[in-house]
């Protein structure tokens, strides 16, 4: 194996690995920050599903960030590389300030960044789709999350039994994390795996399989500090508003799934904490509200430039 595929392999393991530390908090964060679910039981639970999501669902994803933002044939190995630590090196710096910003968001402005450096072909007509999905996706989810709040509020109101009552907690944030790391393997692993897909380095399975355990590894050693800010800080949650909020959030991720859109779920998880914590009248912290708004416009920006800067430095150095 030479150099550029190791480079390959190392680079698209740390992107995974930040993937894992910033966005696992997605699928996790509000059980965690309700108090049913551990830190490591959410994180154990986020690993299981997350392989099975990238296995079983996550080739469609991978195709549209590997090959319909730059044809297939123009992006090489070394794009790949670039676009991979430039999207990385943005959501290293995020997660050290507890910010949910969007690795998908980072991705694919790296991409962006490498084919404008290079002369590629952009397919802007497949960015507007993608854009237009990010925009949608945290409405329909705090709409969905507000629909599934006052629909299960309504079932628990009429169960008389305590023990009950707590049981079906428990399920309810086991089955909305499960379903949304399922999700998040299907639509997040492609972040990592999908410009390796796109120059031909892996095959869709095995790329899956390698984002999975990358991705299962940043969660169970950095993704404390996004956890605590998206189950603490924006609203206070109960067991119901958390399940309300992930289970929305999953299913807004899912329709992007059919379509084959990179949708950030970081966006969709903040959308369903909104909606529940505004219907619940617990209002929402504005100020991080602000703070996180502002890493979303910020991250495909900051990931282009940091990519094209990146092109410029290897393209000195006689790398490309």
């Amino acid at each position: 194996m030479d150099g550029l595929a190791l480079a390959a392999i190392a680079v698209a393991f740390y992107i995974a690995w930040n993937i894992g530390s910033n966005d696992s908090a997605n699928a996790m964060g509000t059980a965690v920050g309700a108090g049913i679910l551990s830190f490591r039981q959410a994180t154990l639970t986020i690993a299981i599903f997350v392989l099975m999501g990238a296995y079983l669902k996550g080739y469609k994803v991978m195709k549209t960030v590997g090959e319909g933002i730059v044809p297939a044939g123009f992006l090489t190995m070394e794009m790949a590389v670039i676009a991979l630590l430039a999207a990385g090196v943005w959501v290293t710096v995020a997660t050290v300030k507890g910010l949910p910003v969007s690795t998908t968001q980072a991705i694919v402005g790296g991409v962006i960044g490498v084919g404008l450096a290079a002369s590629a072909p952009v397919n802007w007509y497949t960015l507007v789709k993608i854009a237009s999905a990010w925009v949608l996706s945290p409405i329909l989810s705090g709409l969905l999350a507000i629909i599934l709040f006052r629909f299960y509020s309504w079932v628990i109101s009429r169960i008389k039994s305590v023990s009950t009552i707590e049981t079906l907690y428990k399920a309810l944030a086991v089955l909305g994390g499960s379903y949304m790391a399922f999700n998040f393997g299907t639509n997040e692993v492609a972040n990592a795996s999908g410009p390796l897909v796109g120059a031909g380095f892996m095959e869709p399975k095995v790329a899956g399989i390698f984002g999975a355990i990358a991705l299962s590894i940043g969660a169970l050693t950095f993704s404390y500090a996004v956890m605590h800010t998206v189950g603490k800080r924006i609203t206070a949650l109960g067991p119901v508003s958390a399940f309300a909020a992930q289970f929305g959030s999953a299913i807004a991720v899912s329709l992007a799934n059919f379509f084959g859109l990179p949708v950030s779920s970081s966006q969709s998880i903040v959308g369903g904490v909104v909606g529940v914590g505004l219907l619940a009248g617990e209002g929402v912290e504005r100020s991080v509200i602000r703070d996180i708004i502002f890493g979303w416009v910020a991250t495909p920006l900051t990931a282009i430039v940091i990519s094209l800067v990146i092109f410029k430095a290897f393209s000195l150095a006689g790398m490309l």
